[in-house]
Formats: structure tokens, sequence, C-alpha cells
């Protein structure tokens, strides 16, 4: 097996996402730097929330523990663990970003609270490109 870093693992997940039509490319407010963020359509949410709960009953861990490793950037490249966290932040984020706008959401897979951030909410996943 070819090892790989981590950017080219994120690069291959979010490709598969846009080809499962979990996500869309989505340009960020005009005269902003933030460029073209992926959010989560609603079909995707749906798919994602469901893919956390396998992935964490396959890996024995909680996605919240693998997400706050990759913001410390102590998260080993392994894809699964990579794309758990991914999934956290994307889906956290996505629903936040919801919220915000006004929208009321049913119970989350993922409890909001669990992930710590800072900043306001954003869009599903980082900039792309």
């Amino acid at each position: 097996m070819e090892l790989r870093n981590k950017d080219e693992l994120k690069t291959e997940i979010l490709q598969s996402w846009l080809r499962s039509a979990w996500v869309y490319p989505m340009k960020g407010p005009e005269g902003s730097e933030q460029g073209v963020y992926m959010r989560l359509t609603p079909g995707g949410r749906l798919k994602m929330r469901r893919r956390i709960g396998e992935l964490e009953a396959q890996l024995g861990v909680k996605g919240t523990e693998v997400a706050e490793q990759e913001e410390a950037g102590t998260l080993p490249a392994e894809r699964d663990k990579l794309e758990l966290a991914m999934m956290v932040e994307a889906y956290t984020s996505e629903r936040r970003f919801i919220e915000s706008q006004g929208t009321s959401l049913g119970t989350a897979a993922v409890d909001p609270g669990e992930v710590t951030s800072e900043e306001p909410p954003a869009p599903a996943a980082p900039p792309i490109g």
C-alpha cells in the first residue's frame, strides 16, 4: 500500500463526496477571500450522519475525538479516521450554518457542543482550489 499525505487523502475524500453528490461547490460572499466552499446536500447530510455512526462503530472511537486530533494536527494519515474527522467537521459546521440562517433541524448525529470552535458558523468543508 502506498503511503500518502493528508492533503492527498483529503482531496480524494472530497472528490468521492462530490461524485456521490454529498456536497456541492458554492462561492463565498462577493469580495471575500474565502473562495469556493463545499456545502452538504440534504441527502449528503443524511448519508454522512449514517456514515459517521458506522465509522465510529468500526473504528471504536468517537468522531469528535478524531476531529479534535485533526484540529490539533495529531491525527495520523489514516483514511478512515481522516474521513471521519472531515465528516464530523463538515456535518457540524453545516448544521451551525443552517441553524444560523434560522432553520430548525432535528436531533444532531454529533453533538455540536462536543466540537469546540472559536470561529463563527461557516460553510461545510474547506476551500478548494
